[in-house]
């Protein structure tokens, strides 16, 4: 009875510390902005090699840390590598100061580029001064800035595009890496108390049945396999299809597939207790 209470206790507690850090996470203050990067909106405007050159980016702030997220793609470049591509305040037609950096250098940290393409992301960026300042100018006036990329054909700045802040999504809240992994160390948990909840519960009903019954063959078990792979089969379905609509990135699809199968065997142990 005492180790059924400690279960129990286990699994609100650890159940209470996954919601909480999940609300964290949905709460976090997460804005998106885009840009069309073209090689005719740099100042003056790419006439050699690269002119035709275009892409986008996606620029992810989370305005409680400051932090920022870049994921770019650019295409048509006759140029052989990517040297720079930072955030610059100023107007359309102007060229102004790099505010936020992605850490690429000509030196030593380059994107190559293959078959005319190229692509880089990276987290965590935070601007080495005035972070708070830039963020809030940013989200108060997203066209007094813009996105550029640098290459080794134009130094000075092959493409660019003007930010434009987007409506807010439900994936904004999507977990990190790590918090991902707290999620699914929850779940076990979880289903480790399951599991022995409901071991006890069957057994106890055995050593009843076994009491009243001289043909009785044995325990049940507290697995029930083809239940668990009918569940299984459910619950991974449902979870890809979502993936796909949220076009969720590999971190999440990871995560949430992982976790399906932890939750999964949390049903089959519900479902089959109740068969």
């Amino acid at each position: 009875m005492k180790k059924s209470i400690a279960s129990i206790a286990v699994m609100a507690l650890t159940i209470l510390a996954v919601a909480s850090m999940m609300m964290r996470s949905a709460r976090a203050d997460i804005v998106t902005f885009r840009a069309q990067l073209l090689a005719s909106n740099e100042v003056p405007p790419v006439s050699n090699a690269d002119l035709n050159a275009l892409g986008n980016v996606v620029v992810v702030v989370d305005t409680a840390t400051n932090a920022y997220f870049f994921e770019w793609s650019v295409n048509n470049l006759a140029a052989s590598t990517i040297i720079l591509s930072h955030i610059h305040e100023a107007p359309a037609g102007v060229n102004g100061p790099v505010r936020v950096d992605s850490g690429l250098n000509a030196g030593s940290n380059v994107v190559p580029v293959v078959n005319g393409g190229a692509t880089f992301s990276k987290s965590g960026i935070v601007p080495a001064t005035d972070a708070a300042g830039i963020t809030q100018r940013l989200l108060a006036n997203p066209a007094g800035f813009y996105f550029n990329i640098h290459s080794n054909l134009n130094p000075g700045g092959v493409v660019r595009g003007q930010l434009v802040r987007q409506a807010a999504t439900p994936a904004s809240g999507a977990p990190t890496l790590s918090e991902w992994g707290a999620i699914l160390m929850g779940l076990l948990i979880i289903a480790a108390c399951v599991f022995f909840l409901v071991g006890r519960s069957k057994t106890s009903a055995a050593l009843a049945a076994a009491a009243s019954s001289p043909t009785f063959d044995g325990p049940m078990k507290a697995i029930n396999w083809r239940v668990l792979a009918k569940v299984t089969l459910y619950v991974e379905a449902a979870i890809a299809l979502t993936l796909i609509a949220l076009s969720a990135s590999a971190v999440d699809a990871a995560g949430a597939l992982t976790a399906g199968l932890v939750v999964a065997f949390i049903l089959h142990l519900l479902v089959a207790r109740r068969g």
